[in-house]
């Protein structure tokens, strides 16, 4: 007996293969939809039934939501607001700069009789002065007419000339100054001049026609002297390749023209000219104060002077403030007690809104604006009174 190994199979028998297990085929990749094809298959529609409309009937219009006013209706209506408003308040702004008048009495004195006070602001220009809502810029027009105006004041006994200005134009000052000499010999009333932060060049010609002078001592004055600028930029434009031709009538009709330089015979001619007002300058510093022409020019080499330095070249009579200069004013003219001030000035529309408070507490040359006027916010006053001193401060 033999015995075989299971795996194989006797000789003369069929061989028998068991069966092998048959193997699903592998499912297929889900087919991506491609952008601008329709799916695989094609579009089905939702499940269930579509809606069915009536034959001949519209589908029922779905109620739409309520809008409220539009918004450029909204917009039209502010700005009907807002015009009325303005064209109101510019109307109280009239009527204020009306009610004011000319002149408007700001610190009440003791005494009835007045100082007056004509201020010169900003650069000093020919004209009317620079066209700001603050009023920024000394006109000669404006303020010559402002000084006529305090002469024919019968109770102005008195006049301040209050500068606050770097100076401007030589003709404009000539003007300012000559209007103050004239206002002295018809009135035959003192004239002081009371400086603020600064009064140089053309400012100092315009107080040098006072009879005193008041500065602070941190006063920046003086600056006796003339200049004349040019500017050259004929080079930059050859440069980007922009020339200039003038055809004059004369040889130095286009003298200080800034496509070419200066020619040294034209030097010459502005040299003269710029002596020429300065020598003039000279002369009025000279019969203003009181002082030989060659005194004046040793300090007329156009250096500035703090207010304390000035005093010392006898350029102001005092030290002190513009408090100061009004009760100078007020004994110059003879006037017992505190004198009333009053400032011969236009109001400005700012001022007319907003009013302006010095440090003292005490109103200045104008109303106390529509804003802060007290019969509108009577807690205003109390605010700006002036406030108690503490022990040991300067007073």
């Amino acid at each position: 007996m033999s015995t075989q190994p299971p795996d194989q199979t006797p000789p003369g028998e069929p061989s028998v293969v068991p069966p092998q297990p048959v193997s699903p085929p592998p499912a297929a990749a889900p087919q991506q939809p491609v952008y601008g094809q329709p799916p695989p298959g094609g579009f089905r529609p939702p499940p269930g039934a579509p809606p069915m409309q009536p034959y001949g009937r519209q589908p029922a219009a779905q109620p739409q939501p309520r809008r409220g006013v539009g918004g450029g209706m909204t917009c039209l209506i502010i700005a009907i607001v807002l015009i009325v408003c303005f064209a109101g308040l510019l109307g109280l702004i009239v009527f204020f700069v009306h009610q004011a008048g000319p002149t408007q009495t700001t610190w009440r004195g003791t005494s009835a009789e007045a100082v007056g006070v004509v201020r010169i602001t900003g650069v000093i220009m020919s004209g009317g002065g620079g066209a700001s809502l603050f009023g920024v810029g000394a006109g000669s027009e404006t303020v010559t007419s402002q000084i006529r105006r305090a002469a024919k004041d019968s109770s102005a006994k008195a006049l301040v000339i209050r500068i606050n200005s770097p100076g401007g134009s030589a003709a404009a000052s000539q003007e300012i100054y000559q209007a103050i000499r004239e206002y002295e010999k018809d009135t035959h009333r003192p004239v002081v001049a009371s400086m603020g932060d600064v009064a140089a060049s053309g400012g100092y010609y315009c107080a040098s026609a006072a009879d005193k002078i008041v500065a602070a001592p941190a006063t920046l004055t003086g600056s006796i002297g003339v200049i004349m600028e040019t500017m050259q930029y004929g080079d930059l434009m050859r440069k980007i390749g922009v020339s200039s031709d003038a055809i004059t009538s004369g040889r130095y009709k286009d003298m200080g023209s800034p496509f070419r330089p200066l020619r040294p015979d034209e030097r010459q001619l502005m040299q003269a000219m710029v002596n020429d007002v300065y020598d003039q300058f000279v002369e009025a510093v000279a019969e203003g104060r009181g002082m030989r022409k060659a005194q004046v020019r040793e300090l007329a080499d156009g250096r500035a002077y703090s207010g304390r330095q000035a005093l010392k070249v006898k350029l102001v009579d005092e030290v002190g403030t513009f408090r100061d200069a009004i009760r100078l004013a007020g004994k110059l003219a003879n006037i017992k007690g505190e004198p009333t001030v009053k400032f011969f000035e236009r109001m400005t529309p700012f001022a007319a809104l907003f009013g302006e408070i010095d440090s003292s507490g005490a109103r200045t040359p104008l109303p106390p604006g529509l804003l802060f006027d007290h019969r509108l916010w009577p807690v205003v006053d109390p605010m700006m009174a002036p406030r108690p001193q503490l022990m040991g401060a300067e007073r």
